[in-house]
């Protein structure tokens, strides 16, 4: 069954009232709506739940701000083509396995799939994973979990795939298709504020 949108909401509540709503009542049903996840691509070798997981991972770890975020610039699809051309066969089958197995831990510690939370939560969620991440490679005298494997997977896919994308390349880094001539040493101020993508 698809979630309802915002507006769609407070439609049926004022139809169901026979009433105008209270800015209180508006506040609370506008909270408890979730944005309904478009797919900005087609996906081929991932289902669409696997996309729509895909697609909010990469959205949260670099989401849209002044730039474009990672699902502007294409990562879920780029993420997508990586396992489908590039991983084997067994290297697809994990990533598909511990993709499962992150939203089983999400649902299992939250009560809902990644895709049902909002921002808030799954910003949240992504920072105590990149925690646990961190201790894990700080402490290299035992294994990190699945999911804390599968994340640090995700996130350097969703990091790869966005600063070699023209957006993350352009926009976020500089980018000199052919730069005339090469300064190996100057500081960031004399590079314009951005380090350079070539």
């Amino acid at each position: 069954m698809k979630g309802m949108n915002r507006r769609e909401a407070l439609k049926r509540t004022a139809l169901v009232m026979g009433t105008a709503l209270s800015a209180s009542t508006i506040a609370g049903i506008m909270q408890g709506c979730k944005a309904e996840p478009e797919l900005t691509w087609v996906p081929v070798f991932f289902n669409e739940d696997q996309a729509q997981l895909v697609s909010a991972m990469a959205g949260t770890i670099i989401p849209k701000t002044g730039t474009p975020g990672a699902v502007e610039a294409g990562v879920p699809k780029f993420i997508e083509d990586m396992v489908k051309d590039v991983y084997g066969q067994e290297e697809q089958a994990s990533f598909i396995e511990s993709l499962s197995a992150f939203d089983s831990a999400c649902k299992e510690s939250t009560g809902n799939a990644f895709n049902e939370l909002d921002s808030g939560e799954q910003e949240s969620l992504l920072k105590e994973y990149n925690t646990r991440m961190q201790a894990a490679i700080s402490d290299r005298s035992q294994e990190p979990s699945m999911d804390v494997q599968f994340f640090y997977r995700m996130k350097e896919l969703t990091v790869t795939g966005f600063f070699t994308s023209q957006p993350g390349a352009t926009e976020v880094l500089q980018y000199k298709a052919i730069p005339v001539e090469y300064h190996g040493c100057i500081s960031l101020e004399e590079a314009g504020g951005k380090t350079w993508a070539t």
